[in-house]
């Protein structure tokens, strides 16, 4: 009986672990799902962050890529720094100070900073991307004041850094572009080209040529009066 008896209660104790054991295997399913949940939730507030403090400069870039590879026509600025540009500043203020803030409880709670220091760098680099298309953008090298056509021209539909850039852009490749420099903020642009270059030669800069193809990308420009 007593034989009997040990292996009755080592049954009955063997069939109270499994419960245990699934219960145990259940939450821990549940907090690895919970953690990826908070990492990819974490992820994406540093990305709403950046793209805010920058007024979604990226997806304005991601337009003009995809119009550049005649993916999509005609849609140009897409309006977002006319909306949070005027409250740009205040926008990176709260994000930084959310940073900031990041910043402290991982050192308060000795938390791991190896991700919280990716994140500070893509939120960064979203955040100043204006700046840093400016930047990469800049003037080039002095031109020659003899023999240089200056064109200075009105662009309309530009509101961003990225739409400066992208009519920057498309204004350099035209043979003959010695320089060219474009404000969004006035709608205005000021190219110089070379005077043999701009004479009808084949692949010559043409203001009309030139124009139509801002204008499939949803810009449009003439020459400032």
């Amino acid at each position: 009986l007593s034989s009997r008896h040990k292996e009755q209660q080592t049954k009955l104790k063997r069939m109270g672990e499994k419960p245990s054991a699934q219960k145990r295997a259940t939450a821990s399913k549940t907090n690895h799902e919970g953690s990826l949940f908070q990492k990819s939730f974490t992820w994406f507030q540093v990305f709403v962050a950046g793209l805010l403090g920058s007024s979604c400069c990226l997806l304005q870039l991601i337009v003009n890529v995809l119009t550049t590879l005649n993916v999509i026509h005609g849609i140009g600025c897409t309006g977002f720094n006319k909306t949070l540009g005027p409250v740009r500043p205040h926008l990176r203020a709260a994000t930084g100070l959310w940073m900031g803030v990041s910043w402290y409880l991982a050192f308060k709670r000795g938390l791991p900073k190896r991700s919280l220091l990716f994140q500070t760098v893509i939120f960064l680099v979203l955040t100043f991307l204006p700046e840093i298309l400016l930047m990469s953008g800049g003037p080039a090298l002095a031109p020659p004041t003899d023999n240089v056509e200056v064109l200075k021209l009105k662009v309309d539909g530009m509101g961003c850094e990225a739409c400066q850039t992208h009519v920057k852009g498309v204004l350099d490749q035209w043979g003959g572009v010695v320089e060219s420099a474009v404000n969004f903020e006035t709608g205005t642009a000021e190219v110089r080209v070379a005077r043999q270059w701009a004479e009808g030669k084949p692949g010559a800069f043409d203001l009309k040529a030139v124009a139509k193809r801002l204008e499939e990308d949803g810009y449009y420009m003439e020459p400032e009066l």
